[in-house]
């Protein structure tokens, strides 16, 4: 009895828009619902394809930031009129909504921030505004970081998004041409296509919990294939690494380090390989404080 007490207590904020990367402007608005409810409940309408993330690591972030994701086609909200649209988040237990400054809502978007004020108080949804989060004074958008992860500009695209952007993966056979050079690859089979461009990258492993620096290379290989198969191979310096075929990996990509290039022999691509491993190696040494964060 105490316990469904204590259920029915417990406030639910609600949260609605694409929610496609979970970037800083949405975690905003995360903190400030976690901050007025125990649950709460992101509501992501989905007009188009998602790119940056796939579904299960979509759900490996909401988990992350312990909220509940309702994923909906924007067919199913798309005649709601701005009141009908208040209506289903009663239905779904709605009991204060966190908004933006410039949130628009319902069919042909003709609600806004006042029009929801007023919804508000007639189905007993408390509304909330959060200022625009901003950086270098533009509005934080989903289409500005994938701008820049296809310019390559990982690092810029994190400072947006608040996280290291990654892929999940699953460790496949590959041809043991790294080990074979000295500098053994997982050879990780991404859930979607990453939309960075070809190059080595300074990237995070993590494997069964544990979380290991390293470089990766992403690309078509043109040096030692017919360069058209796109790979994503990593290499964990100075560890051993067991057999992990099948299993499932998470790559976050930290800094771009070179763009890919085909080179005239097998010795010239193991130097470069060797000089990229023992740059970054130096450069690990020389950020110690950055380097732990890994």
């Amino acid at each position: 009895m105490e316990q469904a007490q204590l259920q029915e207590s417990q406030k639910r904020c609600c949260i609605v828009g694409k929610f496609e990367t979970f970037h800083r402007g949405h975690r905003k608005l995360i903190e400030r619902a976690k901050e007025l409810c125990d649950k709460v409940l992101i509501v992501s309408i989905k007009k188009e394809k998602f790119t940056v993330f796939s579904e299960e690591e979509r759900k490996e972030i909401a988990k992350g930031l312990s909220v509940e994701l309702l994923n909906l086609p924007f067919s199913a909200v798309r005649e709601l009129s701005p009141q009908e649209f208040f209506q289903f988040l009663k239905r779904n237990g709605c009991q204060v909504l966190i908004v933006g400054e410039d949130w628009r809502f319902g069919k042909d978007r003709k609600g806004n921030v006042r029009t929801a004020k007023e919804l508000g108080e007639k189905f007993g949804i408390e509304v909330i505004t959060v200022q625009t989060e901003k950086a270098n004074g533009e509005k934080i958008a989903t289409s500005r970081i994938k701008e820049l992860l296809k310019e390559g500009k990982v690092e810029e695209a994190n400072k947006l998004l608040g996280f290291s952007y990654f892929c999940l993966g699953t460790v496949t056979p590959g041809d043991r041409l790294g080990r074979d050079l000295g500098y053994p690859t997982l050879n990780v089979h991404p859930q979607k296509e990453i939309l960075l461009p070809n190059g080595v990258y300074e990237v995070a492993l993590t494997l069964d919990g544990e979380t290991l620096r390293g470089i990766a290379n992403l690309g078509v290989r043109p040096t030692v294939s017919n360069g058209v198969e796109r790979r994503l191979e990593v290499h964990v310096p100075d560890r051993e690494l067991p057999e992990l075929y099948g299993k499932k990996v998470k790559v976050e990509f930290i800094r771009f380090i070179r763009p890919e290039k085909r080179f005239n022999s097998i010795e010239e691509l193991k130097k470069q390989i060797k000089f990229d491993v023992e740059n970054l190696k130096r450069y690990w040494r020389d950020n110690v404080g950055r380097a732990a964060e890994v």
